[in-house]
């Protein structure tokens, strides 16, 4: 029996649950597992301190209806006692607690009456799903399309995230947003990062989640979310708030808060930047009458007050899954990335500070030594080599670290090597004028396609733009995005290309970057007619410097530091 296997059976056999020869392997475990070990006695403990305090549970007033509906359910009989729903999976610190379990849970908790409700609405939730085949979730979230799952951008526009996961006859999930997607097809899991990356990573073996991707699959399984919540505000003081509304189809719900704080302080360089690391307000909204999740709502918290950064609207159960959903078709020329392996001389990196290794990365890339340069990160694209090759390092800083990261983030500054991007422009539309539609890089590979979610208006002074030529309309707009003019930037290209500009541009800004003097500067040179796509590719050259915090790691069997971020 692995470690895995124990801790999914850890909490049935406290409560002596399992059968004898399980009982067998999860002692045999125990007597060479310290971690296992340990973990079995805290949960009998903790067995203990909800037994103790049953009598008092027992006294609790929960009043109102939706309790009364709790209660209701809690007349059914079933084999699983308190412990085995709250700590099944303990491992992942994740499972649920219900039925007349959930008031014992509830007095552990906390006293306060509203919390004790709150979290009875949430077990009963994790109930009503407690058996599923499979369920879909798809929701918006303010993010870079292709940045990490977790990743919040709270100043961007939002984009679509979402899951699907199959749990027999095995589990099997995919989670996408625009730019990134993760397939687990029950053999293996593959992240994708999509052009203009092109970057591939795979984890072998059948994982519950990976690359980010838990908080969404903690949602998914609700009973993984509410046994995380409430000790979490057992052990961190987190408030819970419950009332009762009407949805817009007439149906009441009950909506239960949880006011969720990170720990991690708020001068933090990393603070903010993931969901795990930022304070949250966690707004759940079950079927008063199923007990089902419906909906939910994730706002970021900062000073400057409230901002939400997450919105789950759809949700389906035990709906089959096409099994095509969890086969993921990649390009032949996926960047795969691979794990830093031992070098021959590996001592001369590993004893590198991080400083020192940020300086040879860059120095190898300015001298477009590949070689070396992959020996700092991977995959070294075709994209890596146009963007850095013969940049110029101005300056680079001490390393500093943060409370959410396991390694360092070593400031710099460079002076990118002039390139080249291709824009495409057409003025097939109403207002017959010139529109941003689409930018390729040098060698016309999609990078974004400008999606227009209608036709683009005619404007007040409409034959002013309607007689520039597509590279004046191209430097147009270039020119008013260096400027920050959104309205007349709207006027050449998507109202989502303007919003996610304007989101990258503000978060930039509140890391401390100047955005005026580090936005690169275009210019349109020439335009070409393209037959096949009815449309002009623009030429356009560019020039600028990059001011960033390059995140470095170095926890790798090669023990030596890798880029992790900010190029």
């Amino acid at each position: 029996m692995n470690c895995a296997e124990c801790r999914e059976n850890l909490v049935a056999c406290v409560e002596g649950l399992l059968g004898d020869e399980q009982f067998r392997h999860c002692q045999a475990h125990f007597e060479g597992c310290a971690d296992c070990r340990a973990e079995y006695a805290a949960i009998a403990a903790l067995q203990q301190q909800l037994a103790a305090s049953g009598r008092v549970a027992a006294e609790v007033s929960v009043v109102g209806p939706v309790m009364r509906r709790v209660r209701q359910q809690q007349t059914v009989k079933e084999r699983s006692t308190i412990m085995s729903r709250l700590f099944t999976r303990w491992g992942l610190g994740l499972s649920a607690a219900a039925g007349a379990g959930a008031v014992i849970l509830i007095v552990a908790l906390a006293a306060p009456r509203a919390h004790a409700t709150a979290a009875a609405v949430m077990a009963r939730g994790a109930r009503a799903v407690a058996n599923l085949t499979s369920i879909h979730l798809r929701g918006q979230m303010r993010t870079f399309p292709q940045d990490n799952f977790e990743s919040i951008s709270p100043d961007s526009p939002f984009c679509t995230v979402e899951l699907w996961k199959q749990y027999t006859p095995q589990l099997e999930w995919r989670v996408e947003k625009p730019g990134r997607v993760a397939v687990m097809d029950g053999q293996s899991a593959v992240l994708y990062i999509k052009a203009p990356a092109n970057m591939g990573y795979k984890v072998p073996g059948a994982t519950p989640s990976a690359f980010d991707t838990e908080w969404l699959h903690s949602i998914a399984d609700l009973s993984n979310t509410i046994s995380n919540d409430l000790r979490h505000a057992k052990a961190q003081g987190w408030k819970l708030d419950l009332i009762e509304e009407t949805a817009a189809n007439g149906s009441r719900q009950a909506v239960v808060t949880v006011h969720a704080r990170s720990g991690v302080p708020d001068d933090d360089y990393g603070k903010n930047h993931f969901l795990g690391n930022a304070d949250t307000r966690r707004v759940y909204r079950f079927d008063a009458e199923s007990g089902q999740l419906e909906a939910a709502q994730m706002y970021l918290v900062r000073n400057s007050g409230e901002v939400q950064v997450f919105e789950l609207n759809e949700i389906e159960y035990n709906t089959p899954i096409e099994p095509s959903v969890f086969q993921l078709q990649l390009p032949a020329d996926v960047a795969w990335v691979q794990d830093p392996q031992t070098l021959p001389d590996n001592q001369k990196y590993a004893s590198m500070t991080a400083e020192q290794a940020a300086r040879a990365f860059f120095e190898a890339c300015a001298a477009t030594n590949w070689d070396e340069a992959g020996k700092f990160m991977s995959p070294i694209t075709d994209q890596t080599k146009e963007g850095l090759g013969g940049l110029e390092i101005v300056s680079l800083g001490q390393a500093f670290s943060s409370k959410t990261y396991p390694g360092r983030f070593v400031p710099y500054e460079i002076k990118l090597p002039p390139q080249v991007v291709n824009v495409r422009v057409a003025n097939t539309n109403a207002a017959k004028r010139f529109v941003l539609t689409g930018v390729y890089d040098s060698k016309l590979r999609l990078q974004q396609d400008l999606k227009w979610s209608g036709e683009p208006e005619v404007l007040p002074n409409n034959q002013a733009y309607a007689r520039l030529s597509p590279t004046e309309t191209v430097q147009a707009y270039f020119d008013a995005q260096a400027k920050f003019d959104w309205v007349e930037m709207r006027k050449f290209t998507s109202q989502h290309d303007v919003e996610e500009t304007k989101g990258q541009v503000e978060t930039a800004q509140k890391m401390g970057m100047d955005m005026r003097k580090l936005m690169p500067v275009y210019k349109a040179v020439e335009a070409v007619w393209s037959p096949e796509q009815s449309a002009f590719f623009v030429r356009c050259q560019v020039t600028g410097v990059k001011k960033f915090n390059l995140a470095v790691r170095k926890d790798n069997p090669a023990g030596r530091w890798q880029v992790d971020g900010g190029i």
